[in-house]
């Protein structure tokens, strides 16, 4: 994807669980679009466009935010919902 973009379909935003490799050992919770339209440049130089949800649509997010020098925790809205990898363990395991 080159120079991708997107838009929110929907207002609808879902809190869950990010980590990051530039980040060790720290979970967060943290808040993004469930429905987006995505835009990029193929690299054949094709304009693409397509709808994500799901998982994907947060894992999108995550790695754009990265491309204009943000990482997850720049998106938490409590520090509430950050925890340690050891926590967020304990938290997941029944």
């Amino acid at each position: 994807m080159i120079n991708p973009s997107f838009i929110a379909l929907s207002d609808e935003i879902e809190k869950d669980w990010e980590g990051c490799l530039s980040i060790p050992d720290i979970r967060a919770k943290v808040p993004r679009y469930k429905l987006i339209k995505i835009s990029y440049t193929s690299q054949q130089g094709y304009q693409e466009s397509m709808e994500l949800s799901g998982f994907v649509v947060r894992v999108f997010q995550h790695e754009y935010d990265h491309l204009n020098g943000l990482v997850y925790l720049d998106r938490v809205e409590n520090n509430r919902d950050i925890f340690s990898e050891v926590e967020y363990l304990k938290l997941k395991t029944p």
